[in-house]
């Protein structure tokens, strides 16, 4: 008989019949595991998986009162893995073992190697920090490398730093978040805006827009096509936004905040921070109500005080030139009791329509 001890549990392999090849549930009788929760106390009820070490699974139980774990062999394995919920054992059993007599057999077993589930989680824990950790690494260093060229798609927005971090765009993004947030608290009143003061005014009327059909190609794009940032479209976008035009910056910073930061190179992420100061330095309504819109509600705030109070924001920013948010507080305002504002909700629309015949 030969005595397993692997830490909690412990293990006694015994041989009663040949090499067994019965279905998928686990045999009465045969090759056998007995577990113990102490010693001379067999552990019942105990969940168990008897597989290849490859993860072919021969067979699955639940131990009885004589706290038996029943296994199979397989034609041409030696490595076998017993699982339980809290342990995990590895062992060793070449084939002249099935064959033999119980005392050739026993002593042809081996523990090859004994793990608790815990410590298994611990290392896989372990494991994925470690490749987190090299994916960060080779970031940087790409980041390093494209530092130094300057001559990304965006590069007209200037020199990027030697060095950049996950932490530093954090750091970065919560202080211009903090400006913008100080802003949108200054200038749009409690009230806030007066709908009736809406004045129709062009692209052109808020900032030069060199290429503009290039930005109205874009923005006649599906949602998924805007989604990759490679490509004729989005070279052509950027470029536009290199000539100056304020809606190509615009739908450049839609496109880069829409992506999950874990996705975005490092550079994107340091182009986003200068797309946001470019935006909030020349006043472009259509950066307020994205910001706006992305602020969760704080635990324990009232909901409708939050959503009217971003719904002035996205008026504000209609205001400002913000042709979505014109659209879409124009059908606001269509439902509103007051004549005046039913008009300007019209009006509204309609000036949207003019600058984004593409998109609603």
């Amino acid at each position: 008989m030969l005595k397993l001890l692997p830490k909690k549990t412990l293990l006694t392999l015994s041989l009663l019949s040949p090499l067994s090849h019965a279905a998928d549930a686990p045999p009465a009788a045969g090759h056998y595991l007995t577990m113990y929760a102490a010693p001379g106390v067999p552990q019942d009820d105990d969940p168990y998986t008897w597989s290849t070490v490859g993860g072919k699974q021969l067979t699955k139980g639940v131990t009885k009162a004589d706290g038996r774990a029943y296994l199979r062999g397989e034609e041409g394995e030696e490595n076998y893995v017993l699982k339980t919920v809290s342990m995990r054992w590895q062992l060793k059993v070449p084939a002249k073992c099935w064959q033999g007599a119980p005392e050739a057999f026993l002593d042809c077993v081996q523990l090859a190697k004994t793990t608790s589930r815990y410590d298994e989680e611990q290392e896989a824990l372990k494991l994925a920090e470690q490749q987190k950790e090299a994916r960060m690494q080779a970031r940087i260093a790409a980041y390093a490398v494209e530092a130094r060229a300057n001559d990304d798609a965006l590069a007209w927005l200037g020199r990027l730093p030697a060095s950049w971090t996950l932490e530093a765009y954090g750091k970065r993004l919560l202080g211009v978040g903090d400006k913008i947030a100080r802003y949108i608290a200054d200038e749009v009143p409690q009230d806030g805006p007066d709908a009736r003061q809406f004045v129709c005014r062009a692209p052109a009327d808020y900032g030069p827009v060199p290429d503009q059909a290039v930005v109205e190609a874009w923005m006649a794009l599906p949602d998924d096509a805007r989604k990759v940032r490679a490509g004729p479209a989005w070279d052509a976008l950027a470029a536009a936004g290199g000539k100056g035009n304020w809606m190509a910056r615009l739908e450049l910073y839609y496109a880069l905040s829409s992506v999950n930061v874990s996705e975005l190179s490092l550079l994107e992420q340091y182009r986003i921070v200068q797309l946001m100061e470019w935006l909030h330095k020349k006043k472009v309504g259509g950066l307020y109500s994205y910001f706006s819109a992305a602020i969760p509600a704080t635990p324990g705030s009232n909901y409708h005080a939050a959503w009217r109070r971003q719904d002035q924001v996205f008026l504000y920013s209609a205001l400002l030139g913000d042709y979505h948010q014109q659209y879409r507080m124009g059908n606001v305002l269509l439902r509103d009791a007051d004549p005046a504002l039913v008009e300007a909700g019209k009006a509204m629309q309609a000036c949207a329509r003019a600058a984004m015949p593409h998109r609603r």
